[in-house]
């Protein structure tokens, strides 16, 4: 089954870490593609958590090599932000909005977060 994972809201907050750990859940049986937009790119970024009161996820994110996740992030997103490819904390597929519209397009099941 193939799964489209959608983060667009910032990273400082419990949806992004529980979207993470439902897809890494969903990437040991499903084909999972992690898509990072809009202020869900921030979630890559060398930030504290900790100094906001809120768990950090960099262990679900280290993790992700031993599971079928693909992760992508939107080329727009990041120019918006002032953040380049080497700003990641994962080496991510930097992709159009095209392209990850027909990542959609082609899952079997959408979760936004």
């Amino acid at each position: 089954m193939k799964v489209a994972f959608i983060i667009k809201g910032d990273p400082f907050s419990w949806k992004c870490h529980e979207a993470l750990r439902v897809a890494m859940a969903l990437g040991i049986s499903c084909e999972v593609s992690l898509i990072l937009i809009k202020d869900g790119v921030y979630a890559l970024t060398k930030w504290n958590p900790e100094a906001l009161g809120i768990q950090g996820f960099e262990r679900l994110l280290e993790n992700m090599e031993y599971v079928n996740i693909k992760l992508f992030v939107e080329d727009l997103s990041l120019e918006e932000r002032g953040l380049k490819a080497e700003d990641l904390l994962l080496q991510a597929h930097i992709k159009s909005m095209e392209d990850i519209k027909k990542l959609i397009d082609s899952s079997e099941a959408v979760l936004v977060w």
